[in-house]
């Protein structure tokens, strides 16, 4: 297998990572055994974004999320009692099984904004995403952002898969 679809032993549900148009983008394939519509749900409804979205564990971060209005969210991200960043993000149902965030993520040195697309494919047993997170000025919050796409997929995945 092509080392770079291998999605080894700590992303497990994580079928490949897509390759991109740009480096810095961030491209998962992930498998849930669950029905897209609860998968699209948890995608799609702040409230429950919340229940699986989160922080890499490497970080030393702590993740507050804010729901704004019935599409809008913040997170805040901590270093102990120090902001270290904001996420502002819009949530759009954009198809049937298509949704996608527009963050716009600011720091104490800079304002960027990326785009995270999303869309399920129904299969047997299940669906598959396919996630891209794209915009990235800075190869380290491309990887920081991996590694919590990463994790948070397999969070959603045990919160809606079938027992």
């Amino acid at each position: 297998m092509d080392p770079r679809l291998d999605p080894g032993p700590l992303n497990q549900g994580i079928i490949a990572r897509i390759p991109s148009h740009h480096e810095r983008d961030v491209a998962l394939s992930f498998q849930f055994k669950a029905d897209c519509s609860r998968v699209f749900y948890a995608l799609s409804i702040p409230e429950y974004i919340e229940a699986w979205l989160q922080a890499p564990d490497t970080d030393d971060l702590r993740f507050v999320f804010n729901q704004i209005a019935e599409e809008t969210f913040r997170i805040d991200l901590y270093r102990g009692e120090t902001l270290q960043a904001s996420v502002d993000g819009s949530c759009w149902v954009v198809g049937t099984n298509q949704v996608r965030y527009i963050w716009k993520t600011t720091s104490p040195i800079d304002t960027t904004e990326t785009l995270v697309d999303m869309k399920l494919l129904s299969g047997s047993g299940g669906c598959v995403l396919a996630l891209k997170h794209s915009g990235f000025n800075d190869p380290e919050e491309s990887a920081r952002c991996r590694r919590m796409w990463q994790q948070s997929l397999q969070r959603l995945s045990r919160l809606v898969e079938k027992n």
